[in-house]
């Protein structure tokens, strides 16, 4: 058994098995590894060496994300733990998967995990910062003026983009960047609730979960902003993709309007985050709900992380504890 044949293996029956998102960060982390350790690698023998030589040099910027080596030291990035301890617990878990997988001749891929056991950096003070109210305000204030250039059927044309609508969604529902561009027109129930739902479809979320939600007055305006625009059948996107009708937008152009609409609002960006930061404000503005109709709402899995991660403490809410006021 050598790494390519693990990775190969868990490419063909575990990865397809995620959402499109995680198979693509599935094939950069096997091309980061197989950089690092060698495709001819025995798992089997990874060291101890090796794992803490990955976390430094990874840690200091001397390889990239794809396990490429940055031989000026100017040109070197180092990242937080937390990019690391990913990469790390994603190659523990394809091992711990290797040894629970059996292969046609009844042998494990695996047999034990090779790296169980060893450790993994952690963030002592991740930043995780929420955007606030008056910062959504300023950034909606000049949304509008963020355009994008259409490029379909052999016609180019210039027009507002997508960012104003974006923003709503988001704000509205506390939901990932990237499933609310993902957003067909056959997810929007207008008739369901008394403001209409979205169904949340498992291929677009991070953690493969179906749901519908209730939408607020605000989201709804957005949507018909949307339908006034634009329509379509069931399958084809919310938010078409500026070259391709046919396709969703993307994440990282999502991330270029909202940049783009802070500097022309005058704000400095946000250490640590862009779009996540509207994820925390939905659910630190929640806090006094009960957590598992929140978690529900918000599309997470369990209220652990909710509240591990995303819902932060705030002046008022600590004076009223301290007070022991209700």
């Amino acid at each position: 058994m050598t790494l390519d044949m693990l990775f190969s293996l868990y490419r063909a029956h575990r990865t397809p098995r995620k959402t499109l998102a995680v198979r693509k960060s599935d094939l950069r982390r096997i091309e980061l590894w197989t950089r690092v350790l060698g495709g001819g690698k025995d798992p089997a023998r990874i060291s101890l060496r090796e794992w803490e030589g990955f976390i430094d040099a990874r840690g200091s910027g001397r390889i990239d994300a794809r396990g490429r080596p940055v031989q000026e030291p100017q040109a070197r990035r180092p990242v937080r733990p937390r990019m690391v301890e990913i990469d790390l617990k994603w190659l523990r878990a394809v091992c711990r998967w290797g040894a629970s997988w059996r292969l046609d001749d009844g042998s494990w891929v695996l047999a034990e995990n090779p790296v169980r056991g060893f450790p993994i950096p952690t963030e002592r003070n991740p930043r995780r910062p929420v955007v606030t109210q008056a910062r959504y305000e300023a950034t909606r204030a000049v949304s509008d003026r963020v355009t994008m250039e259409l490029r379909w059927r052999g016609r180019r044309e210039r027009q507002r983009s997508y960012l104003s609508e974006l923003l709503d969604i988001v704000n509205g529902t506390g939901r990932r960047i990237t499933a609310v561009c993902s957003l067909r027109f056959g997810d929007v129930h207008l008739a369901e609730g008394r403001y209409g739902a979205i169904r949340w479809p498992a291929d677009t979320d991070k953690m493969g979960w179906e749901s519908t939600v209730p939408i607020s007055p605000g989201v709804r305006a957005a949507i018909d902003r949307v339908l006034i625009e634009r329509s379509g059948p069931a399958h084809v996107p919310l938010f078409p993709a500026p070259g391709d009708p046919a396709r969703p937008m993307s994440r990282h152009l999502a991330d270029k309007w909202l940049r783009k609409a802070e500097k022309l609002a005058g704000l400095e960006p946000l250490r640590g985050s862009l779009w996540h930061a509207y994820r925390r404000k939905w659910a630190s503005e929640r806090k006094h709900l009960p957590d598992v109709d929140v978690a529900a709402a918000g599309g997470w899995r369990d209220t652990v992380s909710l509240k591990r991660a995303y819902q932060r403490a705030d002046p008022e809410t600590l004076m009223r504890v301290v007070l022991g006021e209700g």
